[in-house]
Protein backbone atom coordinates (compact mmCIF):
# COMPACT_ATOMS: atom_id res chain seq x y z
CA UNK A 1 0.00 0.00 0.00
CA UNK A 2 2.80 2.29 0.15
CA UNK A 3 4.12 2.40 -3.25
CA UNK A 4 -0.09 3.27 -3.58
CA UNK A 5 0.23 6.06 -1.65
CA UNK A 6 2.90 7.46 -3.17
CA UNK A 7 2.01 7.21 -6.42
CA UNK A 8 -1.65 8.70 -5.24
CA UNK A 9 0.25 11.41 -3.22
CA UNK A 10 1.66 12.22 -6.52
CA UNK A 11 -1.07 12.32 -8.57
CA UNK A 12 -3.24 14.67 -5.99
CA UNK A 13 -0.25 17.09 -5.81
CA UNK A 14 0.01 16.90 -10.01
CA UNK A 15 -3.23 17.89 -10.33
CA UNK A 16 -4.34 21.41 -11.02
CA UNK A 17 -8.30 21.10 -10.03
CA UNK A 18 -7.03 20.22 -6.63
CA UNK A 19 -5.26 23.48 -6.07
CA UNK A 20 -8.09 25.25 -7.61
CA UNK A 21 -10.59 23.77 -5.07
CA UNK A 22 -8.33 25.05 -2.48
CA UNK A 23 -7.95 28.13 -3.64
CA UNK A 24 -11.17 28.60 -4.08
CA UNK A 25 -11.89 27.75 -0.42
CA UNK A 26 -9.12 30.28 0.78
CA UNK A 27 -10.49 33.27 -1.31
CA UNK A 28 -14.08 31.87 0.19
CA UNK A 29 -12.86 32.36 3.81
CA UNK A 30 -10.38 35.32 3.44
CA UNK A 31 -12.47 37.67 1.06
CA UNK A 32 -16.15 36.68 1.40
CA UNK A 33 -16.39 35.55 4.73
CA UNK A 34 -13.93 38.43 6.42
CA UNK A 35 -13.28 40.65 3.98
CA UNK A 36 -16.45 41.61 2.56
CA UNK A 37 -18.08 41.91 5.90
CA UNK A 38 -15.95 43.86 7.61
CA UNK A 39 -15.69 46.62 4.83
CA UNK A 40 -19.57 46.59 4.24
CA UNK A 41 -20.16 47.02 8.21
CA UNK A 42 -17.36 49.47 8.57
CA UNK A 43 -18.00 51.72 5.41
CA UNK A 44 -21.90 51.46 5.14
CA UNK A 45 -23.53 54.84 5.91
CA UNK A 46 -25.25 54.50 9.90
CA UNK A 47 -28.94 55.45 8.10
CA UNK A 48 -28.36 52.23 5.89
CA UNK A 49 -27.41 49.90 9.03
CA UNK A 50 -29.48 47.27 10.76
CA UNK A 51 -30.73 47.50 14.27
CA UNK A 52 -27.60 45.55 14.97
CA UNK A 53 -24.89 48.01 15.84
CA UNK A 54 -21.63 47.95 13.53
CA UNK A 55 -19.44 47.51 16.39
CA UNK A 56 -21.29 44.39 17.36
CA UNK A 57 -21.43 42.68 14.26
CA UNK A 58 -17.82 43.05 13.55
CA UNK A 59 -17.00 40.78 16.60
CA UNK A 60 -18.23 37.73 14.10
CA UNK A 61 -15.16 38.32 12.58
CA UNK A 62 -12.67 39.09 15.62
CA UNK A 63 -10.72 36.29 17.11
CA UNK A 64 -12.80 35.31 19.91
CA UNK A 65 -15.38 33.93 17.18
CA UNK A 66 -13.19 33.01 14.81
CA UNK A 67 -13.83 29.39 15.91
CA UNK A 68 -17.48 29.06 15.12
CA UNK A 69 -16.59 31.60 11.91
CA UNK A 70 -14.46 28.35 10.19
CA UNK A 71 -16.94 25.92 11.79
CA UNK A 72 -19.62 27.44 9.93
CA UNK A 73 -17.67 27.67 6.27
CA UNK A 74 -17.02 23.89 6.71
CA UNK A 75 -20.97 22.71 6.82
CA UNK A 76 -21.45 25.02 3.34
CA UNK A 77 -18.36 25.89 0.91
CA UNK A 78 -15.79 23.10 3.01
CA UNK A 79 -18.37 20.80 2.42
CA UNK A 80 -18.56 21.44 -1.27
CA UNK A 81 -15.05 21.33 -1.78
CA UNK A 82 -13.72 18.29 -0.30
CA UNK A 83 -16.68 16.70 -2.02
CA UNK A 84 -15.45 17.41 -4.99
CA UNK A 85 -12.00 16.88 -4.09
CA UNK A 86 -13.08 12.92 -3.02
CA UNK A 87 -15.33 12.34 -6.33
CA UNK A 88 -12.18 13.90 -8.65
CA UNK A 89 -9.79 11.60 -6.71
CA UNK A 90 -11.72 8.21 -7.22
CA UNK A 91 -13.86 8.94 -9.97
CA UNK A 92 -11.47 10.50 -12.46
CA UNK A 93 -9.62 6.69 -12.79
CA UNK A 94 -12.63 5.40 -14.22
CA UNK A 95 -13.02 8.44 -16.48
CA UNK A 96 -9.60 8.48 -17.94
CA UNK A 97 -9.43 4.49 -18.03
CA UNK A 98 -6.53 4.32 -16.09
CA UNK A 99 -7.96 2.20 -13.35
CA UNK A 100 -7.35 -0.62 -15.24
CA UNK A 101 -3.68 0.31 -15.71
CA UNK A 102 -3.24 0.42 -12.36
CA UNK A 103 -4.39 -2.35 -11.31
CA UNK A 104 -2.41 -4.68 -13.97
CA UNK A 105 0.37 -3.68 -12.14
CA UNK A 106 -0.21 -6.62 -9.71
CA UNK A 107 -1.47 -4.27 -6.61
CA UNK A 108 -4.39 -5.73 -4.74
CA UNK A 109 -7.09 -3.68 -5.06
CA UNK A 110 -7.62 -3.02 -1.25
CA UNK A 111 -3.90 -1.41 -1.78
CA UNK A 112 -5.13 0.67 -4.49
CA UNK A 113 -8.20 2.07 -2.38
CA UNK A 114 -6.20 2.25 0.72
CA UNK A 115 -3.71 4.38 -0.68
CA UNK A 116 -6.29 6.32 -2.00
CA UNK A 117 -7.90 7.06 1.25
CA UNK A 118 -4.88 7.73 3.01
CA UNK A 119 -4.02 10.02 0.40
CA UNK A 120 -7.33 11.56 0.79
CA UNK A 121 -6.70 11.76 4.62
CA UNK A 122 -3.72 13.87 4.76
CA UNK A 123 -4.74 15.67 2.04
CA UNK A 124 -7.99 16.79 4.54
CA UNK A 125 -5.45 17.14 7.33
CA UNK A 126 -3.63 19.73 5.48
CA UNK A 127 -6.79 21.62 4.42
CA UNK A 128 -8.29 21.62 7.78
CA UNK A 129 -5.11 23.45 9.04
CA UNK A 130 -4.83 25.78 6.05
CA UNK A 131 -8.44 26.63 7.20
CA UNK A 132 -7.76 27.21 9.90
CA UNK A 133 -4.84 28.95 9.98
CA UNK A 134 -6.15 31.57 7.18
CA UNK A 135 -9.27 32.31 9.85
CA UNK A 136 -7.36 32.49 12.35
CA UNK A 137 -4.71 35.25 10.44
CA UNK A 138 -8.11 36.84 8.79
CA UNK A 139 -9.57 37.24 12.62
CA UNK A 140 -6.57 38.49 13.75
CA UNK A 141 -5.84 41.39 11.03
CA UNK A 142 -9.62 42.21 11.42
CA UNK A 143 -9.04 43.19 15.30
CA UNK A 144 -5.95 44.94 14.28
CA UNK A 145 -7.11 47.31 11.54
CA UNK A 146 -10.51 48.17 14.04
CA UNK A 147 -8.14 49.04 16.69
CA UNK A 148 -9.97 47.06 18.84
CA UNK A 149 -9.29 43.86 21.39
CA UNK A 150 -10.51 40.70 21.46
CA UNK A 151 -9.54 37.37 23.52
CA UNK A 152 -8.17 34.03 21.48
CA UNK A 153 -9.76 31.22 22.05
CA UNK A 154 -8.54 29.17 25.24
CA UNK A 155 -6.25 25.98 23.63
CA UNK A 156 -8.52 23.40 24.16
CA UNK A 157 -11.37 24.83 22.66
CA UNK A 158 -9.28 25.47 19.63
CA UNK A 159 -8.18 21.54 19.47
CA UNK A 160 -11.56 20.37 20.07
CA UNK A 161 -12.44 22.88 16.83
CA UNK A 162 -9.85 21.37 14.82
CA UNK A 163 -10.81 17.92 15.62
CA UNK A 164 -14.54 18.79 14.83
CA UNK A 165 -13.26 20.50 11.19
CA UNK A 166 -11.28 17.19 10.41
CA UNK A 167 -13.96 15.04 11.24
CA UNK A 168 -16.50 16.81 9.05
CA UNK A 169 -14.56 17.27 6.16
CA UNK A 170 -12.93 13.85 6.33
CA UNK A 171 -16.46 12.60 6.04
CA UNK A 172 -17.55 14.98 2.75
CA UNK A 173 -14.08 13.70 1.64
CA UNK A 174 -15.06 9.89 1.85
CA UNK A 175 -18.60 10.47 0.45
CA UNK A 176 -17.42 11.86 -2.13
CA UNK A 177 -14.83 9.38 -2.95
CA UNK A 178 -17.63 6.55 -2.34
CA UNK A 179 -19.82 8.30 -4.73
CA UNK A 180 -17.09 8.08 -7.44
CA UNK A 181 -16.56 5.00 -7.13
CA UNK A 182 -20.47 4.10 -6.98
CA UNK A 183 -20.72 6.31 -10.39
CA UNK A 184 -17.72 6.15 -12.08
CA UNK A 185 -18.46 9.53 -13.38
CA UNK A 186 -17.24 12.47 -12.02
CA UNK A 187 -19.76 14.45 -13.74
CA UNK A 188 -22.16 12.26 -11.86
CA UNK A 189 -20.97 11.96 -8.58
CA UNK A 190 -20.15 15.95 -8.46
CA UNK A 191 -23.82 16.69 -9.53
CA UNK A 192 -25.22 13.93 -7.40
CA UNK A 193 -23.37 15.32 -4.11
CA UNK A 194 -23.98 18.27 -4.62
CA UNK A 195 -27.68 18.23 -5.23
CA UNK A 196 -28.03 16.25 -1.85
CA UNK A 197 -25.82 18.68 -0.01
CA UNK A 198 -27.22 21.78 -1.13
CA UNK A 199 -30.99 20.37 -2.09
CA UNK A 200 -31.94 17.57 -0.29
CA UNK A 201 -30.38 18.79 3.26
CA UNK A 202 -31.71 22.44 2.45
CA UNK A 203 -34.70 21.42 2.06
CA UNK A 204 -35.65 18.83 4.58
CA UNK A 205 -33.79 21.03 7.37
CA UNK A 206 -34.84 24.15 6.32
CA UNK A 207 -38.62 23.59 5.21
CA UNK A 208 -39.57 20.39 6.62
CA UNK A 209 -37.60 20.50 10.18
CA UNK A 210 -40.74 20.64 12.24
CA UNK A 211 -41.98 17.50 10.32
CA UNK A 212 -42.32 14.41 12.84
CA UNK A 213 -41.38 12.23 10.25
CA UNK A 214 -38.65 14.43 8.49
CA UNK A 215 -37.40 14.95 12.26
CA UNK A 216 -36.36 11.75 12.97
CA UNK A 217 -34.84 11.30 9.31
CA UNK A 218 -32.67 14.71 9.94
CA UNK A 219 -31.53 12.99 12.98
CA UNK A 220 -29.35 10.90 11.04
CA UNK A 221 -28.15 12.79 8.42
CA UNK A 222 -24.46 14.20 8.16
CA UNK A 223 -24.67 17.58 7.73
CA UNK A 224 -27.65 18.18 10.95
CA UNK A 225 -25.04 15.95 12.98
CA UNK A 226 -22.44 18.33 11.56
CA UNK A 227 -24.24 21.21 12.75
CA UNK A 228 -25.23 19.97 16.07
CA UNK A 229 -21.48 19.49 16.70
CA UNK A 230 -20.59 23.54 15.15
CA UNK A 231 -23.58 24.44 17.83
CA UNK A 232 -20.98 23.26 20.35
CA UNK A 233 -18.98 26.22 19.80
CA UNK A 234 -21.36 29.11 19.95
CA UNK A 235 -20.52 32.70 18.87
CA UNK A 236 -20.32 35.38 21.52
CA UNK A 237 -22.88 36.82 19.37
CA UNK A 238 -26.28 35.90 20.73
CA UNK A 239 -28.32 34.76 17.13
CA UNK A 240 -31.97 34.79 17.50
CA UNK A 241 -32.33 32.97 14.39
CA UNK A 242 -30.36 30.16 15.20
CA UNK A 243 -32.13 27.06 14.99
CA UNK A 244 -32.97 24.21 17.09
CA UNK A 245 -30.44 21.49 17.45
CA UNK A 246 -32.12 18.14 16.90
CA UNK A 247 -29.14 16.05 18.36
CA UNK A 248 -26.50 16.38 20.67
CA UNK A 249 -22.69 17.18 20.03
CA UNK A 250 -22.00 13.61 21.30
CA UNK A 251 -24.27 12.06 19.31
CA UNK A 252 -23.17 14.14 15.74
CA UNK A 253 -19.70 13.01 16.29
CA UNK A 254 -20.81 9.38 16.94
CA UNK A 255 -22.96 9.46 14.03
CA UNK A 256 -20.19 10.95 11.52
CA UNK A 257 -17.59 8.27 12.99
CA UNK A 258 -19.88 5.61 11.73
CA UNK A 259 -20.41 7.73 8.30
CA UNK A 260 -16.74 7.80 7.76
CA UNK A 261 -16.41 4.12 8.05
CA UNK A 262 -19.66 3.00 6.13
CA UNK A 263 -18.35 5.17 3.53
CA UNK A 264 -14.63 3.66 3.53
CA UNK A 265 -15.90 0.14 4.09
CA UNK A 266 -18.47 0.42 1.38
CA UNK A 267 -16.44 1.92 -1.84
CA UNK A 268 -13.69 -0.85 -0.68
CA UNK A 269 -16.36 -3.62 -1.26
CA UNK A 270 -17.90 -2.26 -4.27
CA UNK A 271 -14.08 -1.77 -5.76
CA UNK A 272 -13.38 -5.09 -5.16
CA UNK A 273 -16.47 -6.83 -6.62
CA UNK A 274 -17.57 -4.97 -9.31
CA UNK A 275 -15.79 -5.49 -13.00
CA UNK A 276 -13.85 -1.89 -13.28
CA UNK A 277 -13.95 -2.13 -16.92
CA UNK A 278 -17.61 -2.96 -17.51
CA UNK A 279 -20.13 -0.27 -17.93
Amino acid sequence: MIASFRAENLKTRKRWANWILVGILLAWILLLTYLVLFLVVTLSPRSIQGPVPATLLKRRLFPENFVPTVLGASATIGAAIMLIFGALSTASEFGWLTVQTILIQKPTRAAVLGGKFVTLGVATLLVTAVMFAAAALASYAAVTLDGSSSAWPTWEVMLKAFGALLLELAVWTAFGAFLGIAFRSAAAAIGGGLTYLFVGEALLGGFLRNTAVVKEILKFLPGINGGAINAAFPSTIRDSSATTQLVSAGRGVLTLLVYLVVFTGVSLLIFQRRDVGGS
